[in-house]
């Protein structure tokens, strides 16, 4: 792994004045809590973003905690958005920011307390005007927002396809009136080889016009293999183009355990060096297969397979960058030298 990513580095550096430079397709998915994230995890992770090569992070923007804590509707929190702004432009990378959590008094559920902010907007076109709201308070320094997370996953969104749709072609439609130069990114699919979510949403109102990207979330799952990734993306891509999307498709959610017990394929299993190199051969399949951003999973975080993600470790005792974090670094800097990939082995020229 080591020598062919040297080699192909030099090979990137020779091209580099024959072919024009473009960006890498390698993103954070970050876990950061705009609200709640503390400061110092916040700074680290960005900085080991950063330093991963990430052309963008992404993070968590709550509606809850910017329209309902502050005690009115009419008078914003906007300090933590604040914050992390500032962060990012002293680490110097661009966030995908991504708005979930209805406040209370827009949840069509507010009888469950603390699960209400996972409930549909009973006003979708007041849910667009607090995304507009946000996109313009923001401005240029977040030029990308999500609708959501895993929308078609009842643990984080409680409405049906249809009120996601009614949401996201709101959302559309007020971020382009207040902050015009913005791009909306359909919420990630968590299980895109699932298809009549997808429909149901596509067939609604128009929100098949409601995004400028599309978005799924591809990991292994019990005995998958690598080679089924690059599948369902070029799936997916199809199943969107037969309801007229033909933009850009990112992977907002990528990454395989480095614990040997969530290793699904047998041709990576063995720790941290097989997340590694599986890394090493997912992402470039991926981008040949028509993905424009792939997101790594940044930190470990969370339990189960999540727990050993990431490409760093991120916890009290420091910072521990895996074999997986120098395959980001590596892949960043190729493709910035030259931006091309060999069809044949889908590797970098």
């Amino acid at each position: 792994m080591s020598r062919r990513l040297l080699i192909a580095t030099m090979l990137a550096g020779a091209l580099c004045a024959a072919a024009p430079a473009q960006a890498a397709p390698v993103s954070s998915h970050a876990m950061v809590h705009t609200c709640c994230t503390p400061p110092a995890m916040k700074e680290s992770i960005l900085a080991e973003a950063r330093a991963s090569g990430a052309e963008f992070v992404r993070v968590d923007v709550e509606l809850n905690d910017i329209f309902e804590d502050a005690g009115s509707r009419e008078r914003p929190d906007w300090r933590a958005l604040d914050e992390l702004i500032r962060l990012a432009r002293r680490h110097d990378v661009k966030l995908l920011g991504v708005l979930l959590g209805m406040p209370t008094w827009l949840s069509d559920c507010p009888e469950l307390g603390e699960r209400a902010p996972l409930c549909a907007a009973r006003d979708p076109a007041e849910f667009g005007r607090l995304a507009g709201e946000v996109a313009a308070h923001a401005g240029a320094e977040v030029g990308h927002w999500q609708i959501l997370n895993e929308p078609d996953a009842r643990w984080a969104f409680r409405g049906s396809p249809e009120d996601y749709a009614r949401m996201l072609s709101a959302a559309h439609r007020a971020i382009g009136e207040r902050a015009p130069g913005a791009t909306v990114v359909m919420g990630g699919v968590e299980r895109p080889r699932e298809r009549g979510w997808i429909r149901r949403v596509m067939a609604t109102g128009d929100a098949a016009r409601s995004f400028d990207v599309a978005a799924i979330h591809l990991r292994l799952r019990l005995r998958g293999v690598l080679a089924d990734l690059p599948a369902q993306l070029t799936a997916w891509r199809e199943l969107l183009a037969g309801h007229g999307f033909d933009g850009p498709l990112w992977v907002t959610e990528h990454g395989y355990p480095a614990d040997p017990a969530f290793q699904w394929d047998p041709a990576f299993r063995g720790g941290e060096a097989e997340q590694a190199a599986f890394l090493g051969e997912s992402v470039p399949m991926l981008a040949q297969a028509g993905a424009d951003q792939v997101f790594l999973t940044l930190r470990d975080n969370l339990w189960g397979e999540y727990l050993s993600e990431g490409i760093v470790h991120i916890g009290e005792s420091g910072i521990r960058r895996k074999p997986a974090f120098a395959v980001a670094q590596d892949i960043s800097g190729a493709w910035d030298a030259a931006g091309l990939l060999d069809a044949a082995t889908g590797w970098w020229l």
